[in-house]
Formats: structure tokens, sequence, C-alpha cells
């Protein structure tokens, strides 16, 4: 029997409060890189996500969550509660407001996690609190260490953000040690001011070898340093979209399992 590959995602769990319709809230687990570890976890891998949350409520849902899908937990103990991004949708696309404990969110990188990370197929990063040096330092040092893929999502929720500056340096660090990057168009307006060229130049002088660009209703494309250049429109849906939360980390996912049982793309 084949063994699976492991992968490790690294970033938020937490609660989505999600408010589809005026005073009706659900309290779904969510985040950025705890979708993408179930994700993955669908699509048959051996997924394990570091995060954070708090042993309160919310959190036992996550830790109950990720055990029906299979996904192993790396959080570190800690005393404060679970982070909270309350969503409300305009057009299909969600506006976010936090909790305080969003504001504090701390990924620990401990010697048992570091040794997963050593060891896995491939190691994504997806949402993170990069205008932290410190915990960037951290993170740097984890996936100088990987041996397998490398991918970073920086995710940026401006909301989230002390100083936009500071976070897309400490981005530039991390996706500088990937072999893969993600940006979507929102993230793109955001570090380089919305030109698409100047962001893969940009990543392409940091060492980046492929780039996965996701552009809303307009699909996605894909770029390698090589030359490679594939676009892809979003797949045919005729009822209307109701909701596009997690449509990025599902698109990740999907890259990184097909990355890991046919290789990186090399041509068209």
């Amino acid at each position: 029997m084949t063994e699976m590959p492991i992968t490790v995602s690294i970033g938020d769990g937490i609660i989505d409060a999600v408010e589809l319709a005026p005073g009706q809230v659900d309290y779904l687990p969510g985040g950025a890189a705890l979708n993408l570890a179930v994700g993955l976890a669908r699509l048959g891998l051996s997924s394990q996500l570091v995060t954070r949350f708090g042993l309160d409520r919310y959190g036992f849902l996550i830790a109950r969550h990720l055990r029906e899908e299979g996904v192993r937990i790396f959080n570190a103990p800690n005393a404060d509660f679970t982070g909270i991004a309350f969503s409300r949708r305009r057009n299909g696309e969600p506006t976010y407001e936090f909790t305080p404990e969003m504001y504090r969110r701390r990924i620990v990188f401990t010697e048992e996690v570091m040794i997963v990370v050593e060891n896995a197929a491939s190691v994504a990063v997806n949402s993170f609190p990069f205008d932290d040096a410190r915990q960037t330092d951290a993170l740097v040092e984890a996936l100088e260490r990987a041996i397998g893929i490398t991918v970073v999502d920086p995710n940026p929720r401006p909301r989230l953000i002390h100083d936009m500056d500071a976070f897309r340096q400490g981005a530039e660090r991390a996706m500088a040690k990937a072999a893969l990057v993600k940006l979507s168009d929102e993230d793109t307006a955001l570090f380089y001011d919305g030109d698409r060229q100047a962001a893969i130049d940009r990543l392409f002088d940091l060492g980046v070898e492929t780039l996965l660009l996701t552009h809303g209703g307009d699909g996605a494309s894909l770029q390698t340093r090589s030359g490679l250049s594939v676009s892809v429109p979003i797949a045919a849906h005729s009822p209307p979209i109701v909701d596009t939360m997690g449509a990025g980390d599902a698109t990740l996912a999907a890259v990184i399992a097909f990355i890991l049982r046919r290789g990186m793309p090399r041509g068209a």
C-alpha cells in the first residue's frame, strides 16, 4: 500500500461567524490554514495543521471538526480565547470584522512542529502575522529546514494588519523561501498597487519558481520562471454564486495535491 504524502499547513484556525441573512449568524470552524488542511485531507493526503486556538467552546468545536476530517492538530498550550471573524456578504464577497484575539494570534514552532516540518512532503503557509518580526523569523527558520515543497499564500486581511509595509516585507521574506506562491488580485493590489507584472517580476527576483494567481470571476493563471504561462477560467456554474469564502484555499489545496502526485508544472 502506497503511503500518503504528509502535508503541513501553517496559519489561522478560527471561527467564522457567517451572516448570510440579516440576524442569522452561523458559527463554523474556519480560517485559511484550517480550510487548506481540511481540503488536503479530503483530497486523500495526510494533513497536519499548525495553528492557534483557545481551550474554550469554540476551540473544542474546531478540534472536533479537525478530528472528524482526519487532520492532525499542533496547537501549543495557551491561555487565550479562540479568534472569531464576523463576515457579511456584498455581491457574494465577504467583508470581515475580527475579535481582539485575532490581533494577538501567535503560532508557536515547538521542536515537535519543526520535526514535522522537516519531514513533510509539502509545507504551506496560509495567512500568517507577517508584520510580527519575531514570528516571521521563526517561520523563515522553519521553511529553511523544510525538505519538501514550500508554499506561501500571504492572504492579507487589511483590518488585521497594523503596518502593511512591515507585513509585505515579512511576507516577502517567507515567499523568498517558497517554491510556490499564491496571490489573489486583492493581494496584488495591497502589495504591488495592482500591477500584476510588477508582482510577477518581484517574486521571480526573490527566487520563487512558480506563481499561482487567482482572479476572482476571471479564473486563475499560473506563471513559472522558466516561461510557462497558463490561464484557466472559472468552472461553469449556472446558479448565482452566494459565497466565495474559502475558494482560494480550495484552489490551493487542489494545486498542492496535483504537485505532490504529478510534480511541479514544467510545460503546457
